[in-house]
């Protein structure tokens, strides 16, 4: 005879009420360079993954944790990527993705913060058909060494704050290239994202 499969787990309760998020900048989450402003970790340990993420009641974790989507809107301060009008009216715990060649992104990501939507960081890689299909200037390259690399993720990382990590723009070729990644995604990890 066949069991019947145990119950999943109660959803939780949904969240009621605005959610404030910190103002950008964090004066002690920044570190300033040539660059411009470069997130870091506080003296005191504060993460900017920690002090800028959406607070959630949904972040749980374990073996009876409810199945959870994530929804990121891509695209943002991008030569022609829409503007963040198409943000109005999403809900607030939709995250959204901004370039860093976009015009007054510091105002835009403190406007998108001031209502609720968590941000991250959207970084030009280098895509299979690269130089055909070019993300922009400072994109990050599997022919450059990694600390080259690495000045290039600094001058993106430097454009707006705000931000509790980065994903993708375009990298199919660069993501796959562990001697490539591996430098990058210790950079990011080493300042708090």
């Amino acid at each position: 005879a066949l069991e019947a499969p145990p119950p999943p787990p109660p959803m939780p309760e949904p969240a009621s009420g605005p959610i404030t998020l910190a103002s950008v900048p964090v004066p002690d989450l920044v570190e300033e360079t040539q660059y411009g402003p470069l997130p870091k970790v506080a003296a005191d340990g504060r993460r900017p993954i920690d002090v800028y993420s959406r607070p959630s009641q949904f972040a749980v974790t374990g073996p009876s944790a409810p199945p959870r989507v994530a929804i990121l809107v891509t695209g943002l301060g991008h030569r022609d990527g829409p503007s963040s009008d198409v943000l109005k009216g999403l809900p607030a715990p939709m995250s959204v993705a901004y370039g860093a060649y976009g015009r007054s992104l510091q105002e835009a990501v403190s406007e998108v913060r001031a209502e609720g939507h968590e941000v991250l960081l959207q970084v030009p890689l280098e895509p299979e058909n690269y130089p055909t299909v070019d993300p922009g200037p400072h994109t990050l390259l599997t022919t450059l060494p990694p600390q080259d690399n690495i000045k290039r993720l600094q001058w993106l990382m430097s454009r707006y704050t705000g931000y509790v990590g980065v994903t993708n723009h375009m990298g199919g070729k660069f993501q796959t290239t562990a001697e490539s990644l591996q430098p990058v995604l210790e950079e990011v990890k080493r300042r708090g994202l």
